[in-house]
Order: structure tokens, then C-alpha cells, then sequence
């Protein structure tokens, strides 16, 4: 142990996905960790900011 007290340890298998097999977690572990630790920085990122980002200032405002 290094002694950190602020690290947070994320177990894939306590996300399950009801009829994935075993043998295919491998593959598709990094996916649901992506996705969570992407969110979690994602509301970080609006709380500093200030900014909503579902909310998009400049979508669909100009011809591409």
C-alpha cells in the first residue's frame, strides 16, 4: 500500500451486465471503465468551469 488516502479503486465486476460471459469481461472492461471514470472527470470539469456541458454553445449555429 503507498499510504494514499484519496485514490479510489474501481472493480469492474461490481458493474455487471446481465448476459455478458466471463470470457468476453476482458474485452469490454476497459469500455465500462472509460465510461465512468470519462463521466466522473467529465461533472468535474462542469463544476471548475461553471459550464453545462450538455449544453453546447455552437452546435448546429453555423453552415459546415
Amino acid at each position: 500500500m503507498t499510504g494514499d488516502t484519496d485514490i479510489n479503486i474501481i472493480d469492474t465486476a461490481e458493474f455487471a451486465i446481465p448476459g455478458l460471459d466471463d470470457e468476453f469481461r476482458v474485452i469490454v472492461s476497459p469500455w465500462i471503465l472509460t465510461v465512468l471514470v470519462t463521466d466522473r472527470l467529465a461533472r468535474y470539469y462542469e463544476t471548475v468551469t461553471k459550464h453545462n456541458l450538455k449544453y453546447r454553445r455552437y452546435y448546429h449555429q453555423f453552415d459546415y
